[in-house]
């Protein structure tokens, strides 16, 4: 377990605070011994012979040593004295400590009264300055009592200790197999205010409130391959000491990232062994923090090493702010607490905006620094993106993964102690995946713009879903009331909406309406979305032999001439039998088509396009996509060119495309 600075200068406190109270009771004891017999003299020896009783330190000696003692009063005497060259060892389980100090001196006056008992007055505070101080901690296997900390916080404030003026330099703090610690310390004390200096932070106390700041910054004490080391700045912690508890705030920054901290302490739990999961508990409960960075992509780019600096499209155009915040409550398990994490993004430019709020709940359990089941919320307040310009006859670009991040294995080595239990209790946490479950939403008008060149209109979409296990297992998406034109015929969706319903298909229930210069065909989707019910309607009311003719050539059966008559009426047929898709239908709408052809056998439909006065393309297809296309010209006089390709499969399994000019003559008879 490594031991942080603020802990060690703790303890360090408390141990120097222990020696020079056993310095000042031992005198005191004395002194009040012999109070009323001042024809005693006391000297070095006698404090020398109740170290030699006490066996608190391992070795002491000094090199010159003055106690006086002078009458002022028949119940007033007066202490003054110090020592030269003092040098003490103390060792015990937790450390040892080895100090030499060059100078102790105190003045001090004792007073007896009926009403208060004992008191002293203090001309000159008690004054140490010592070059050597170096602590060895080590490893206690053997159960100890958690110290009183309260207690000696209280003690320090007793009349018992007096005030102090105490100056360490080269102070060494060494642990096995870890950096040791150099630092000096300056320590000041009157009966109003206690201030020490050390590691770069200053303290000033009173009995009810602590404060502690960094007027310098600190290097991080791991380094994160930032392009610079990264320093925490205006370092500040306060602790206001109440009747039962202790909150507690602290506050840094790095670089442009703010972080606060709160915390309330009960003193009840100081009592406690603060290594044990159940004083973790206790101060861990009820805590917040935050962490706020006000522009995230200039942070980024200026702190992060290339080429790892620059942010995916589209956050790499924006610039805004990013604020986290965790809160620790109650949780069920014992020697548990439940995390709250609520991440708020905030980044927008001229034209785009990403406004999103991520909530996510996990339960810490302390005894085994696991994380239970992991929920998350994700909750899109104002997002609006403008995706790539796309070609509307290609198909769409395909996502090509991030080459700066690379798969790595992580190797976890097997922990001693585990080396002898049986393979089905040893405990593995490459195996161990965390449960999470993940909602996410974007509701209003706002919640989710996507424009495209594909559409006229801004794409705006709804979702409520829940997802688990890398699956949607409930919610739905829907599209907002949307207008656009699709081969210069407009369409208008009023409502789409998918529902997801695991282990179900998902349903689709929607309205499409295809506005015409003379009719508007409404077409209704209901059902799994690989194969919906549908219905068409039309106003003004239409067969639907007129509304697929309608669709296909903008006028009803009744004006066309009789090769239209027929397309409309095989595609009707083929629509009905699920062979030609709406999709294709529609592209079919949009151009000026001849003919529509069925074969049962092949389940291949056909269809022939006008490309002008003497030209038309032929293709060809089934439910695996397109396999033939052609293009045919009129020479004239009954003579035609016809240009094909069609796509076969060899043997081997391998495709390939077979490829023909056919020139021929029509005669009529």
């Amino acid at each position: 377990m490594k031991i942080s600075p603020l802990l060690i200068i703790k303890r360090l406190i408390l141990i120097i605070l222990g020696f020079l109270t056993l310095v000042v009771i031992t005198l005191a004891a004395i002194a009040i011994t012999f109070f009323y017999n001042p024809t005693i003299f006391i000297n070095p020896k006698n404090l020398n012979y109740a170290l030699e009783k006490t066996k608190v330190l391992k070795s002491w000696s000094w090199k010159d040593a003055q106690i006086n003692h002078e009458w002022v009063l028949w119940n007033k005497r007066k202490f003054s004295g110090g020592f030269t060259d003092l040098c003490l060892v103390y060792d015990n389980p937790d450390m040892n400590v080895d100090t030499c100090m060059e100078n102790i001196s105190w003045n001090v006056e004792l007073n007896w009264t009926v009403q208060d008992g004992f008191n002293y007055n203090i001309y000159e505070p008690l004054k140490v300055d010592s070059s050597k101080l170096d602590v060895l901690t080590k490893d206690n296997k053997e159960e100890t009592p958690p110290p009183d900390i309260m207690g000696y916080w209280d003690m320090v404030w007793s009349k018992l200790v007096p005030d102090l003026d105490v100056n360490f330099k080269k102070i060494n703090i060494v642990k096995e197999k870890e950096r040791p610690i150099s630092f000096d310390l300056k320590l000041t004390k009157n009966p109003k205010e206690l201030r020490a200096y050390a590691l770069g932070f200053n303290l000033y106390a009173t009995k009810e409130k602590i404060s502690v700041f960094a007027p310098k910054k600190i290097l991080l004490p791991f380094d994160l391959k930032t392009q610079n080391p990264l320093y925490f700045s205006e370092i500040k912690l306060e602790a206001t000491i109440n009747k039962t508890s202790i909150p507690v705030v602290a506050s840094a920054k790095i670089e442009s990232a703010v972080l606060k901290f709160k915390t309330t302490i009960a003193k009840s739990s100081l009592k406690e062994d603060l290594s044990k999961p159940k004083f973790l508990a206790d101060v861990i409960r009820e805590s917040s923090g935050s962490l706020e960075i006000a522009k995230v992509r200039s942070t980024i780019t200026s702190l992060v090493r290339p080429p790892y600096n620059i942010l995916p499209a589209p956050i790499n155009v924006m610039e805004g702010s990013l604020k986290l915040s965790i809160v620790a409550e109650n949780f069920v398990a014992k020697d548990s607490v439940l995390l709250k994490l609520k991440t708020e993004l905030d980044m927008s430019s001229e034209k785009q905006d990403l406004k999103l709020t991520l909530n996510s709940q996990a339960p810490l359990m302390l005894h085994d620094k696991t994380i239970g089941p992991v929920v998350v919320g994700l909750d899109l307040q104002k997002v609006r993106l403008i995706l790539p310009t796309l070609a509307k006859n290609r198909l769409p670009p395909q996502f090509i993964p991030d080459s700066r991040f690379k798969n790595s294995v992580v190797v976890v080595k097997e922990n001693k102690n585990e080396q002898n239990l049986p393979a089905q209790v040893k405990k593995s946490p490459v195996n161990k995946d965390v449960e999470v479950d993940l909602k996410v939403q974007a509701l209003g008008e706002n919640a989710l713009h996507i424009n495209t060149n594909l559409l006229d209109e801004t794409l705006r979409l709804n979702f409520d879903l829940e997802i688990s296990e890398a699956e949607i297992k409930k919610g739905w998406i829907q599209t907002l009331p949307l207008t656009t034109t699709i081969f210069k015929r407009k369409i208008v969706i009023p409502s789409l909406r998918i529902i997801f319903n695991a282990p179900l298909e998902p349903e689709i229930e929607a309205k499409i309406e295809f506005h015409l210069p003379e009719y508007k065909i409404v077409l209704q989707l209901e059902g799994p979305t690989s194969n919906p019910r549908q219905a068409f309607s039309s106003v003004p009311p239409l067969p639907i032999d007129d509304i697929y003719a309608v669709l296909l050539f903008g006028r009803p059966l009744s004006g066309l001439d009789p090769d239209d008559k027929s397309a409309a009426q095989k595609t009707n047929q083929i629509v009905s039998q699920g062979i030609l898709s709406l999709a294709v239908l529609y592209y079919f709408a949009g151009s000026p088509i001849e003919s529509i052809g069925f074969n049962p056998e092949s389940n291949e439909v056909s269809a022939q396009i006008g490309l002008g006065a003497k030209n038309s393309l032929r293709v060809g297809g089934s439910g695996s996509g397109l396999n033939s296309a052609g293009v045919r010209r009129a020479l004239g006089k009954g003579w035609y060119i016809d240009s094909s390709v069609q796509k076969t499969t060899k043997q081997n399994g391998s495709s390939g495309g077979d490829y023909g000019v056919l020139l021929e003559r029509i005669i009529s008879y």
